[in-house]
């Protein structure tokens, strides 16, 4: 691109030598913002943020200068080919400064959650080291403390490991397979955690006996899973959570819905983001990443399609996506 843009400069102020000013400024800019080659990637967001106003400002007195001379229809080509990479420019710069922000969120948020395991293990240990291993009636729930959190490490981990897989263009294994069944074992494996909440898995059951879908089998056992064990983690304690499956035309529309605390109008549209939680507190005494929701969309989306949610406080919520037959 540079090469291209700094062609059309010097052509533009060889055509015609009053345009020279605006047109070296937009040199030099192209120039600092590019000059520099893989180094640029190291940029802060206030630096590109600078640069961005730069651009703009350049950008603003091109179209100025260009309404009130008049050029051959050369330079004017010139001028605006000039103006519309000045435009891509300031699109690729506002993209990686988006980029830039949401990283460095993500990097804080990692931390941050990786660090309260660790502090729970590290606690955990150095009391059994001071010498609650020796003591019966407390030594095996210190253990169990930090077993406990190690595996929450692990999750966490792992759903960071399915996050780059997806980012990085997952390859889907799709093949057609029975829906009837394959939600079966999926509820019957997940029977535990629903007995530790004193629930109940309920399968209604809508299709034919012959009906399939084509999907990725393991990939969207992880969505069942994720959505599943959400409606059990954040029910009251003996309520039932539903899974319901109904066969149409193209597709099966499945539904996972629970009777339990809902979820506030106002953070929707903001449940699927990474390590998003509505109570932040609550939410991490009820165990789980803060990725599970984010994992859900990303491997429905490269199956081609979406998840909604309808829910209110105190009412439950229902999440619905579709797959087609």
């Amino acid at each position: 691109m540079i090469s291209i843009l700094s062609f059309v400069i010097f052509t533009a102020i060889f055509l015609n030598h009053e345009v020279t000013n605006p047109l070296t400024q937009l040199k030099e800019i192209s120039v600092k913002l590019f000059s520099g080659g893989p180094e640029q990637s190291n940029l802060c967001s206030d630096d590109l943020d600078k640069k961005l106003n730069e651009l703009t400002e350049i950008s603003d007195k091109l179209i100025k200068f260009n309404f009130k001379n008049s050029f051959n229809k050369e330079t004017v080509s010139a001028i605006e080919t000039i103006t519309e990479l000045t435009e891509q420019l300031k699109s690729e710069i506002s993209t990686a400064r988006t980029f830039k922000i949401n990283r460095n969120e993500f990097l804080g948020n990692v931390a941050h959650e990786l660090r309260t395991p660790i502090f729970a293990i590290q606690l955990a240990l150095e009391t059994l080291l001071d010498g609650a291993i020796d003591d019966k009636r407390v030594n095996k729930d210190f253990l169990e403390r930090a077993n406990k959190q190690a595996g929450r490490m692990k999750e966490l981990v792992d759903n960071l490991i399915s996050i780059s897989k997806i980012e990085t263009g997952m390859k889907l294994s799709r093949r057609y397979f029975c829906v009837g069944e394959y939600i079966k074992e999926i509820i019957s494996g997940m029977k535990d955690l629903a007995a530790g909440n004193k629930s109940e898995i309920l399968f209604m059951n809508k299709t034919s006996s012959k009906c399939e879908i084509f999907a990725d089998a393991e990939q969207l056992k992880h969505v069942f899973i994720n959505l599943i064990g959400n409606a059990i983690k954040f029910s009251h304690e003996g309520s039932n959570v539903i899974v319901r499956a109904i066969e149409r035309r193209k597709d099966v529309l499945f539904e996972v819905e629970d009777s339990g605390i809902g979820i506030p109008a106002k953070d929707i549209p903001r449940i699927f983001e990474r390590f998003y939680r509505i109570d932040k507190n609550r939410s991490r005494d009820r165990g789980g990443s803060g990725l599970g929701l984010s994992i859900v969309k990303h491997i429905l989306e490269i199956h081609s399609t979406s998840i909604s949610v309808s829910s209110s406080p105190g009412n439950g919520s229902v999440f619905r996506f579709a797959i087609p037959k």
